[in-house]
């Protein structure tokens, strides 16, 4: 997956490859090589590898949907460990006179003017625990509708005072932090290969004060993405091409244009069976 503004200015381009192992469990009697079923109860244990220009690690966790309804539920438990590949900077998480803003230090240029460089860190880790609850409602013709909510511990250890940056979310966050997601994601089918798919995400992190001094304002951001998504090979493999755009609601975050907060996102996935049983 790869990401860019319109515009070079405050977003950070993403760009990175991940591979997923999903393992579903059937909660009900079921034989292997049986098909789940259109509303399935499982537990699911999942693994995955991630790489970017700027981190890479890997996730493991566990799962569970334990209704057979319409909307269906889910719940999920994922640890992820990350390193940082010479990329963790000293951010600016508080508006502080004469020593620096968040507006000035939260974008693309101060970020890739400095990654790589002396300024970053050699090589930092994180480590992360997520916990996310998902509900989602498949429609009579294949469409889907769905909303989730994540809430992330993040512990980055650094020298830096409490001041990093979390590359997969695009944020700033503390050497000890939470990030609130909260997402909603659709998809409309047209035929068997054509769809539309949208999703909308807001994260929010943590606020920290000591006496009188604000030590890191809760940072958030807001992203709407929409377009259209081709599937072949009876939809295990699809590419979706997305136009978006994002803001900050606080504004004195911001000083970058409008033109800035359009994106563009290309996105590839392949699903492939772990070859189990030639039939599986």
């Amino acid at each position: 997956m790869g990401n860019t503004p319109f515009v070079w200015g405050q977003w950070l381009p993403q760009l990175n490859g991940k591979i997923d192992y999903t393992w579903l469990e059937p909660v009900e009697n079921l034989n292997y090589g049986d098909r789940l079923g259109t509303m399935p109860t499982y537990l699911k244990m999942l693994a995955a590898l991630e790489v970017s220009p700027f981190y890479g690690g890997y996730k493991a966790g566990l799962g569970l949907r334990p209704f057979k309804t319409n909307p269906q539920f889910e719940i999920d438990f994922v640890y992820e460990s990350y390193l940082y590949f010479k990329s963790n900077l000293e951010m600016v998480n508080a508006d502080v006179e004469g020593g620096g803003r968040i507006a000035d230090t939260w974008n693309a240029d101060y970020i890739t003017n400095n990654v790589w460089s002396d300024d970053a860190a050699a090589y930092d880790y994180a480590q992360l625990f997520d916990v996310s609850a998902d509900l989602s409602y498949f429609f009579p013709h294949g469409s889907v509708l769905g909303i989730n909510a994540h809430y992330i511990r993040s512990d980055v250890g650094t020298d830096f005072d409490g001041k990093s940056y979390d590359y997969k979310r695009n944020i700033p966050v503390f050497s000890r932090d939470f990030i609130i997601e909260l997402a909603s994601y659709g998809c409309i089918p047209f035929n068997d290969n054509w769809a539309i798919i949208f999703e909308t995400t807001y994260f929010k992190t943590g606020y920290l004060r000591s006496d009188n001094t604000v030590k890191k304002e809760s940072l958030s951001y807001g992203q709407i993405m929409l377009g259209p998504s081709l599937s072949w090979r009876d939809g295990f493999r699809n590419i979706t091409m997305e136009l978006g755009v994002w803001t900050r609601p606080k504004k004195r975050f911001y000083n970058g244009s409008l033109s800035q907060q359009f994106l563009i996102q290309l996105e590839y996935k392949g699903y492939f069976s772990f070859p189990f049983h030639r039939n599986f």
